[in-house]
This record gives C-alpha cells, sequence and structure tokens, in this order.
C-alpha cells in the first residue's frame, strides 16, 4: 500500500517571506524521506509527499498545525491525501503514475473547486464516503485552530503521547497554558479521528490481504 499527499498553502501569496512556513516544512519532509525520491515542493507553494499508509492522516495534520502556528500570517493548507496498492515506479514523486499519485492530484483540484481543506480518496469508495464526512467535521475545529492551538497541536502530532507537562517546557509556558490551548482546540478529539483512521486503514488492509490468492 501506498499514500501520496498533495498540497498548497492556502493565501501563500499575501506572505513575503516564503521562509517563514517553507523551512519549517522543509525540515518535516526530510524527516520523512529524501528529496526528489518521496517529495517535492515546486511553484513556490505546491507539494506532493509520499508517506506510510497508516501515519498519512496524522502527517496530513502535521502539516497544517506547522502551517497554521506561524504568528501574524492567516496561512492554512490544503491537503489531498491518495492511497493506493500499486508500487512506486519513478524516480521523484511529481513523476509518479501509481493511483496514490494520481488520487491525490485530482482530489487537491476537487477540494479548491469545493472549498474544503482536507479529502481522502482511496481504492475503497465506502471508507472515502466516510473518512471524508468525518473530515469536514474536524475542520470546523482545525480550521479555527490558532496560532498558540496549532504550536500544541504540532507537538502532539509530532510526538504521540507526548504529555502537557514537556509540551509546556518546550513552548515555555505553564501547563495550564498548554491545557488551555488544547480545549481550546479540541485537539484531543482530533486525536481521537486520527486513531479512528488509522483502525479503519488497518482493518481494510488485512480483510484485502485475506482475500488476496
Amino acid at each position: 500500500m501506498k499514500a501520496t499527499i498533495t498540497g498548497d498553502i492556502v493565501k501563500s501569496r499575501a506572505v513575503k517571506q516564503p521562509e517563514i512556513w517553507l523551512e519549517p516544512l522543509k525540515q518535516l519532509f526530510y524527516q520523512i524521506g529524501d528529496s526528489p525520491e518521496h517529495w517535492e515542493i515546486y511553484r513556490g507553494d505546491s507539494f506532493q509527499i509520499d508517506v506510510p499508509v497508516k501515519d498519512a492522516l496524522r502527517i496530513a495534520i502535521l502539516i497544517k498545525s506547522i502551517i497554521r502556528k506561524q504568528k501574524k500570517f492567516q496561512l492554512d493548507v490544503r491537503l489531498a491525501i491518495g492511497i493506493s496498492d500499486e508500487p512506486t515506479i519513478a524516480n521523484r514523486v511529481s513523476e509518479a503514475s501509481d493511483m496514490a499519485f494520481v488520487y491525490s492530484g485530482q482530489l487537491l483540484d476537487e477540494l479548491k473547486e469545493k472549498k474544503v481543506h482536507l479529502g481522502i480518496k482511496t481504492i475503497w469508495p465506502g471508507l472515502d464516503k466516510e473518512l471524508n464526512m468525518m473530515f469536514k467535521l474536524a475542520l470546523v475545529i482545525m480550521n479555527s485552530w490558532t496560532n498558540n492551538t496549532a504550536e500544541a497541536a504540532e507537538l502532539l502530532f509530532r510526538v504521540p503521547g507526548i504529555t502537557q507537562v514537556k509540551i509546556a517546557g518546550k513552548l515555555g509556558i505553564s501547563q495550564s497554558s498548554v491545557n488551555d490551548r488544547i480545549k481550546r482546540g479540541s485537539v484531543y478529539e482530533i486525536i481521537e479521528l486520527e486513531k479512528y483512521y488509522r483502525e479503519r486503514l488497518n482493518n481494510k488492509i488485512n480483510q484485502q490481504e485475506r482475500c488476496q490468492p
């Protein structure tokens, strides 16, 4: 199984110093894989990255938190997750022709038309319908994250299981302030969604493997 995330930065032209969001994004991508084999940033504000299937939603939310935490800017990101069971046969992620790549590219165009910031397209249409409905509800929360909430969310999704005390130490604030940020942004509820996504994908993959001869 393979997952590709295709995305673009919303309102990127309003920022005269793109390195403000570009460098943190590159740092994350380098932790995931090499460029251009596993990821590429192109046209200044668009990107594609191959990620582990079960981590796709976690990484998508992590990308969103990194973009939304930028102070003084109302930046956001549009993210399309494509998942298929075809292997990659290209040396550059942007030159791939597998269905995960195709799905994510097609879906991003659809998301632009619908003005939706997160979606998924897989080889299981029923699962797509279920998850995309959940994503729309989750976006009501995530699209309202302040930069302070996004800072806390980034750490929670970057280091699963990290405590509020450790987050407070990294951000230089009190534990009660961390708790307030998390509660205001319903971040723990988004974590529950990510866990549910992981369970559903795991079940689907196991079912497919049992059906294979």
